[in-house]
């Protein structure tokens, strides 16, 4: 008993004690030899059970199949995964360069608009010039023909001295209406006797020959007829008035001369015919008056 109680003690708590114990009563090896080969032995009966495989079943075979296919799966997701990272770098990279290539397109989509506004402005900047251009073009042919209009010529101008002394200048409204009056004195004057050509002269109202008259022009040449309440207002303000064929009338543009003799005459010549409308309105008026007298010495006597 006490070799059995001696032999428990050493016996591990996993390890069989009866196989223990029967080794050493058996072999009379010690408790330590007894382990060793019971170890020994366990190992041979591991190997020999691994060697030995049992037949699967259905189900077994059933699992061992979807875990392999599992594995294949998880495989193909990390050959997946692999892919989409790469591709998720490409993406980034492509990205990159369409960000840069958005970028030059503005740049260049900004540089077009430039060229576009400095080729509009030189486009602006050279019509300019070639209007100045013109401008000039047709100054100069001014200049040129108001040298030609001082330097009249003698078989023209007979009674003009060598000087080219008594031109008047002539200012040129056309027409006889208070709204054209009053735009020519606004662009270039009118003043008490200056002389005035119109080119039409019909269709002046009373407020248009009293505005004329209180300017107190010189001479008024006309073009066309002044309707009998413009003659009358402007021959009662004394103001001479004259067909424009009267007066021989050299012009410029706006600028305009005539001869000083032709306007001296074209204003005596009405200053004859005044006297004489002078005359006959006496006349008439003493006829009247001698009428309505007859007249009124003939209710008298029948009374």
């Amino acid at each position: 008993e006490e070799q059995f109680d001696r032999v428990a003690a050493k016996v591990p708590p996993q390890v069989e004690l009866g196989a223990v114990l029967a080794r050493v009563v058996a072999e009379e090896a010690s408790v330590e030899t007894a382990l060793a080969d019971l170890r020994e032995d366990d190992d041979e009966s591991e190997s020999e059970s691994e060697h030995t495989e049992r037949e699967l079943t259905d189900e077994e075979r059933r699992i061992r199949e979807l875990e392999t296919q599992v594995e294949r799966l998880q495989a193909h997701v990390e050959d997946l995964e692999t892919t989409v990272d790469k591709k998720d770098d490409r993406i980034e990279e492509l990205e990159d360069e369409l960000t840069e290539t958005r970028r030059e397109e503005r740049q260049r989509a900004r540089e077009r608009r430039e060229v576009s506004r400095l080729q509009r402005e030189t486009d602006r900047l050279e019509r300019e010039l070639e209007a100045e251009r013109e401008t000039v073009g047709d100054l100069e042919g001014k200049l040129e023909r108001l040298k030609a209009l001082w330097k009249l010529d003698h078989s023209n101008f007979a009674d003009v001295s060598e000087a080219k002394a008594g031109l008047v200048p002539v200012k040129v409204i056309e027409q006889f209406t208070t709204g054209a009056i009053r735009d020519a004195d606004e662009r270039f004057g009118l003043a008490e006797d200056d002389i005035v050509l119109f080119r039409d002269a019909s269709g002046a109202g009373r407020s248009t020959a009293e505005l004329l008259a209180e300017i107190g022009p010189r001479l008024v040449l006309r073009t066309g007829g002044l309707s009998e309440v413009a003659d009358r207002i402007l021959f009662d303000g004394d103001i001479p008035v004259a067909p424009a064929e009267q007066v021989t009338v050299q012009e410029v543009d706006e600028l305009a001369v005539a001869r000083e003799s032709e306007v001296e005459a074209a204003i005596e010549d009405w200053e004859r015919r005044a006297a004489d409308r002078e005359r006959q309105q006496r006349a008439e008026m003493v006829d009247r008056l001698i009428s309505e007298h007859r007249a009124d010495r003939v209710d008298r006597s029948q009374g």
